[in-house]
């Protein structure tokens, strides 16, 4: 038998196992924990963070977002802590006592836009939003009201952690599996094309 069909047999096995086990690590079920729904009611003019979680999510980890207001905010996902957001604005203003207002955290996101993950406008409607980190992040849900009447926001957040970030170990088994069967089907043909030309 050639040796490059013994290199493709072996490689087409290979990939074959490979591909059945990512698939297997793709369809394990993930462990959910979430946030019992807060209700919060956010003033005028000023801006709130919430901890995502621990704070820290990665690729493995799935966030849901569930946000309802009566009246209309921008939400936001920070890849930040909060105290960093709090502790750049009293830096740019020292003369600060109440950071909370909303001029001071829009100057923040003027000044590090790299930092927004997410945004979103909301005026009196209930969004869903689902984010799924490329590498390990801080995350923080930051919700701003620039109208001069209180809002009631009400959130819920849940993060659905899996073995491995599931859509990537699921492509990569989609890309496997049918290539070492290719692999594979030549081999067995090469290998039955050499047993027949061997009998006498």
């Amino acid at each position: 038998m050639r040796r490059w069909s013994i290199v493709l047999g072996r490689g087409g096995t290979v990939l074959l196992a490979v591909g059945l086990a990512l698939l297997l690590v793709s369809l394990i079920p993930s462990s959910t924990t979430s946030t019992p729904e807060t209700l919060q009611i956010i003033s005028g003019d000023t801006w709130q963070t919430y901890f995502v979680g621990t704070g820290i999510m990665t690729p493995e980890q799935t966030l849901h977002l569930l946000i309802t207001t009566n009246g209309t905010i921008h939400a936001y996902l920070l890849e930040t802590w909060p105290s960093t957001v709090y502790a750049w604005i009293i830096e740019h203003n020292p003369q600060l006592t109440e950071p909370s207002n909303v001029t001071y955290f829009d100057e923040f996101l003027d000044a590090n836009p790299a930092s927004i993950i997410w945004q979103l406008a909301i005026a009196n409607e209930t969004i869903n939003h689902e984010y799924v980190p490329a590498m390990i992040v801080n995350v923080t849900l930051a919700i701003s009201n620039h109208s001069s009447d209180s809002a009631n926001v009400e959130y819920q957040s849940s993060v659905a952690s899996g073995v491995a970030p599931t859509v990537e170990v699921r492509t990569l088994a989609e890309f496997a599996l049918p290539l070492g069967a290719v692999f594979t089907i030549i081999w067995l043909a090469e290998w039955r094309r050499a047993k027949k030309g061997r009998r006498p």
